[in-house]
């Protein structure tokens, strides 16, 4: 009988193991996946020398370079539901509805600021973070315009 009690500790144990493997596997992939998608922002941002600022104020969120960013992180299949708190933190951004916020900075030597989200959620224990990834762009030469 006693066997027979420790058998089943080394399975409690063995799942609890895998279960903690499988939430940091889980967490790894989504954190590159939001570094990816900062990454493609900002070199879409850098490959058309800026936004507009009819671009980041649209209502519509429409413009050449937005669209060209949705339709990149429709590949990537990128989508973050960004609550009110984190949208009143990021007030100066212009966020948009897929989850990431492009800010315009600087005047005489304009760059960009980018911020995506990684969002981890466990439902069963009502467990709910979100993390800021942040990055910049280089400051934008506009030769084209």
């Amino acid at each position: 009988m006693k066997e027979a009690v420790g058998g089943t500790f080394m399975i409690y144990v063995l799942l609890i193991f895998l279960a903690v493997y499988i939430t940091f596997v889980a967490v790894a992939l989504n954190y590159a996946k939001a570094f990816r998608v900062k990454n493609s922002v900002i070199d879409i941002i850098e490959q058309n020398e800026g936004m507009t600022d009819d671009e980041l104020n649209d209502i519509n969120k429409s413009g050449d370079t937005i669209t060209k960013i949705e339709d990149r992180l429709k590949d990537y299949n990128y989508y973050v539901t960004l609550s009110n708190s984190y949208l009143d933190k990021y007030n100066d951004y212009t966020c948009f509805d897929r989850g990431y916020c492009i800010s315009k900075m600087g005047d005489d030597r304009e760059y960009y600021r980018v911020v995506t989200f990684v969002q981890l959620s466990i439902p069963f224990i009502d467990f709910n973070i979100t993390i800021p990834i942040r990055g910049e762009t280089r400051v934008i030469e506009r030769i084209n315009r």
